[in-house]
């Protein structure tokens, strides 16, 4: 026995020897391509058996191969597979590429996630990369010129300033056109000022109704979902990114200098009965240039930006974590924006079926306003009155003071010093907010999970005004102070199931159900006051003002409530089905039309896995999508169906009594807006997706729009909101992604988008044709002038109305023959009589200009040489129109205020080959709406140049490091005089697109920055 065991055991040691003897260890690290840090549970397989291994937090491995070689395939989740010959060598290192493209890439859609390959609707993706490219200050600039279809307009340019957003155009009249925003899952995040753009994984905008009827009552204007970063597996990284820059005025108004002004007021006032001119000739002379207020107003403007992240985590426990902070001074004196928020993202496993995942961020703002966008008149602005007030007036006099105001009066408008107000007024507001999403998923079976999420959106606004007393805009009042505070808060609570079930080898299945509701809450405060006997304290004591205004409250709140399902259904892989069915529920609605229901449907053919195109070697991907639904627009405020009373008051001798005063007509019957859309669609790509291209055409009828409808006057108001009349929106849209090299030295990728839409008012509830659109009563000279757009039956909304320019009256003659009654004299602009009745009157008003462009379009050029990059964006938008309203003040109209250069060139009687009305000419101005003042408003811009470049390893602490340097607006070419074709000053007014009047104006930014990673 003791024989045998030791002949078993002499025969095991020479099989282990003989084994040893025909294999060999291997090890080698594997890292990301992108940072080159090392990736964790990477998997290590030797192809063709069933021997592996996985890498180690340091991204090691170690793998006995057969002694005579072998291949080893490196997976990793999110990453490209590698499969690596094994060498003679002992050693070898990996490096895995992202999954940054390709069909198998997973993109968010409400309430999921899809492979690429199976998505039925319009959606596009932005990813992290992208994002990554160019610095921006607001999230929703991620979408500027970089995704078809998708219009976004920056309306106002100042510090913290607003854009606005269309999605395949605009939808309703006077309600909101704005797409819904969703962070993390949240629904209705609301201002996206305080969402910092570095912390952003990925942007997913969903276009057609297949995709967006998911969201209901609040998918009709195109969804953008936000993702933020998560934690990945892995060692723990430190991120460190830093950027400063200057931000200097594109573009000036070419004004009048001190003698020029001088001349032209001497020119307005020749002739004269009552006053002389108001320089001599040696005083002209003298004068040279003066002052140059934009000069004065304007300075090169700092901005700077600091991103701290810690990133990492284990297969049960993942982290992301960022600080940041963010600073820019306005190029326009005391103005600015600063801001500061906190991320934290958590993502944790509890066993094989349960799982947690939260999101947080806090954050602070502050704004230092700028008074622009100004109603124009005796209110001013800084920016208005820079370009008003005479060149020949100082910032200061002899003593060091500010000028108080401007001069020679009477000859010129009685304005003020605007940098006196830009230097002593205090503009500021102030936001707190708190955005928290919490759920927890649970296996329940393969294939069925539960998830729960619970949502908190806090937001606390500030604001904080005052005026003082020794300035121009303050001695009315002798001082004026606001002060108020607004709260908004909501809650969420949404209750998901999904299946997701492989049927068998044909048939794949998944369907999501749920329940959810959202709560919104406000409550807000201010006052404001007059009559300081001193400036010391501004608005922090209001006691302090002889004058206290009365005081204004609120408390709104409103709740949706919602039941959906979505069902996705695979056949053959080539055949994919979406149907999609939300109920909402609103307290904003009527009685009797609490709830909608919002159905889509949609089908997608992938033509490239049939056996008869297998021969196409190169196409890479063809699928044909069609897709129907409904979604809905409730984007008006609380109680509009309801009754609804302000307080009133009038003094009965010493006593002030108080009432309440009916506001509107109850609408019980008021329900949403219906939007019906249709869109059909190709995505193809060929050489091994070297070339991708996708192209979308849709239509879309929104219906019951909410419409202001007239009323007579015997009823007691002016209008009742009413569900009426119905607009449509029809396009195309193109995408071209291409790889135009790629090799291990020298890459070359290109993107371009462009998109064509055309809107129409089919209905306004019987009417024709209605005038509308904002301007500023204090440019116009008579009543009923400033409706600058008209809404007409078969015309797309912001079209601009008026009178068509026709050159100047030369003579007295000419006008005599003429046989006007517009009591013009020589040198006045002349405008078509376009009736025949020898009088300019409304009649003939005709449609002079249209806001919303023929095409719009976005051309992206990345290159890599070495270690360098270069990233080069441009945007273009084509035939929109822009009223130019500061051409009223600047050309002719209010005759005292400075001047164009351009007047220079003004009509006299040896100046007739002109179009610049005479000095003192008003007639424009008493005229109205005009089509000399409305200009081309096409761009194309180069909008962003990004040079990057990527330093090789030199520390083993510092994992990777690169430097950058970007150039924002570099160059513009435009035909459009004012300050910037992109623009509203009366921001996202559905009625007055495209209207500028003392805008802030857009800047030119150069930007030099550096990432680190640890």
């Amino acid at each position: 026995m003791h024989k045998f065991r030791l002949l078993i055991g002499l025969l095991a040691f020479l099989g282990t020897f003989v084994a040893q003897a025909q294999t060999r260890q291997v090890s080698g690290r594997v890292l990301n391509a992108a940072d080159k840090t090392p990736l964790p549970g990477v998997s290590v397989l030797l192809k063709g058996t069933t021997t592996g291994s996985t890498t180690n937090p340091d991204g090691v491995f170690e793998l006995n191969v057969p002694a005579t070689g072998g291949t080893l395939v490196f997976s990793f989740v999110g990453f490209e597979s590698v499969e690596m010959p094994v060498g003679t060598s002992a050693s070898m290192n990996i490096q895995l590429k992202e999954q940054s493209q390709g069909l198998n890439e997973v993109v968010v859609v409400g309430y999921g996630s899809q492979r690429k390959r199976d998505i039925t609707g319009s959606v596009a993706s932005i990813s992290a990369e992208q994002v990554a490219e160019t610095p921006i200050t607001r999230a929703d600039q991620i979408l500027q010129g970089r995704v078809s279809g998708v219009q976004v307009t920056q309306t106002n340019s100042e510090p913290g300033g607003n854009v606005s957003i269309r999605i395949r155009g605009t939808n309703s009249i006077n309600t909101g056109n704005e797409p819904l925003f969703v962070v993390d899952g949240f629904p209705g995040a609301g201002d996206l000022n305080s969402i910092n753009p570095s912390d952003i994984e990925s942007v997913e905008i969903l276009k057609d109704a297949s995709a967006t009827a998911i969201y209901g009552s609040r998918g009709a204007n195109g969804v953008v979902l936000i993702t933020t970063k998560k934690g990945k597996v892995g060692k723990g990284t430190v991120s460190l990114e830093g950027y400063t820059g200057v931000q200097v005025v594109r573009h000036k108004f070419d004004l009048m200098n001190a003698r020029e002004f001088a001349q032209y007021l001497n020119d307005v006032n020749a002739g004269s009965t009552t006053l002389p001119p108001p320089y001599r000739q040696s005083q002209i002379d003298s004068l040279g240039e003066g002052t140059d207020w934009q000069k004065e107003l304007f300075r090169p403007a700092r901005m700077s930006n600091y991103q701290l992240g810690f990133n990492g985590g284990t297969e049960e426990t993942r982290y992301n974590l960022s600080f940041n902070y963010f600073d820019q001074d306005g190029v326009v004196i005391n103005s600015g924006f600063k801001r500061a928020t906190v991320r934290l993202n958590l993502d944790k496993k509890i066993g094989s079926k349960l799982s947690f995942n939260f999101s947080s961020q806090v954050a602070g703002t502050f704004e230092n306003r700028a008074f622009v966008n100004s109603s124009g008149g005796s209110n001013g602005g800084v920016l208005l009155d820079a370009l008003r007030i005479s060149p020949v007036v100082p910032v200061r006099d002899a003593s060091g003071a500010f000028t108080y105001s401007n001069s020679p009066l009477p000859y010129v408008e009685d304005v003020g010093n605007p940098i006196a107000y830009a230097e002593k007024v205090k503009d500021q507001r102030t936001t707190a907010r708190g955005l928290f999403n919490v759920a927890a998923n649970y296996e329940i079976i393969p294939g069925l999970t539960a998830r729960v999420t619970g949502g908190f959106d806090y937001n606390n606004n500030q604001v904080n005004i005052y005026r003082p007393s020794d300035i121009f805009l303050g001695r009315l009042t002798n001082g004026s102070a606001t002060r108020s505070t607004t709260y908004r808060y909501s809650w969420l609570n949404e209750n998901t199931l999904t299946y997701d079930k492989k049927l068998n080898e044909n048939n794949f299945l998944n369907v999501v159900v749920g329940v959810t509701e959202q709560q919104f809450f406000g409550d807000n405060f201010g006052t404001s006051a007059n009559g300081f006997f001193t400036n010391t304290l501004g608005s922090d004591n209001l006691a302090l003002a002889s004058t206290l205004l009365t005081p204004n409250s609120g408390k709104p709140s409103n709740t949706l409530a919602s039941f959906f399902g979505r069902v996705n259904y695979r056949l053959f892989e080539r055949f994919l089905f979406t149907a999609t069915l939300r109920a909402d529920g609103s307290s904003r609605f009527g009685a009797n039309n609490k709830w909608g229901y919002f159905p889509s449907a949609a089908f997608a053919y992938r033509l490239i896995d049939e056996r008869f195109m297998k021969d196409l070697s190169f196409l890479s991907d063809l699928k044909l999508r069609v897709g129907f639904g409904i979604t809905g627009n409730q984007e008006i405020s609380n109680y509009q169906s309801l009754a609804r009373y302000d307080a009133g008051s009038y003094a009965s001798g010493s006593t002030r009594l108080v009432g309440l005063v009916p506001l509107n007509i109850p609408n019980p019957n008021l329900k949403w807006e219906s939007t019906a859309a249709s869109n059909v669609g190709i995505d193809m790509a060929f050489l091994q997706n070297r070339i991708i291209v996708t192209a979308d055409a849709y239509y879309k009828k929104t219906s019951d729009l909410l419409l202001q409808v007239s009323t007579p006057r015997t009823s007691g108001y002016n209008s009742i909101l009413l569900n009426a009349g119905s607009v449509e929106n029809k396009g195309v849209e193109f995408a071209l992604t291409t790889t135009n090299i790629d090799s291990k030295q020298f890459s070359w990728t290109t993107n371009f988008n462009i998109s064509a839409n055309r809107n129409k008012v089919l209905d306004l509830n019987g009417e024709y044709e209605r005038y509308v659109g904002s301007s500023s009563s204090s440019l116009f000279v008579g009543s009923g002038l400033g409706n600058t757009s008209l809404l007409r039956v078969g015309e797309p909304i912001g079209t601009f109305f008026g009178y068509q320019f026709d050159g100047l009256w030369q003579n007295t003659d000419e006008i005599t023959a003429s046989g006007t009654r517009s009591g013009a004299r020589p040198g006045d602009p002349r405008y078509v009589d376009q009736n025949g009745d020898k009088a300019i009157t409304a009649d003939d008003r005709v449609i002079i200009g249209r806001a919303q462009p023929k095409f719009i379009y976005g051309f992206t050029n990345g290159f890599k040489l070495g270690g360098f990059n270069l990233s080069v964006f441009i945007q273009g938008v084509q035939g929109d129109d822009v009223l130019n309203l500061n051409r009223y003040e600047l050309e002719s109209g209010i005759t005292t205020t400075n001047k164009l250069k351009t007047v220079i060139n003004r009509w006299t009687p040896t100046n007739t080959n002109t179009n610049i009305p005479r000095a003192g000419s008003t007639l424009r101005r008493s005229t109205g709406i005009v089509s000399d003042v409305v200009e081309d408003g096409s761009f194309l811009r180069l909008k962003t140049v990004t040079l990057g470049y990527t330093l090789p390893k030199f520390s083993k602490v510092i994992k990777s490091a690169s430097v950058y340097i970007t150039g924002q607006n570099v160059l513009t070419f435009t035909k459009y005089t004012g300050y910037d074709p992109e623009v509203n000053s009366f921001g996202s007014d559905n009625l007055s697109l495209n209207t500028d009047y003392n805008a802030y104006p857009s800047t030119r930014t150069f930007i030099a920055g550096v990432r680190l990673g640890f």
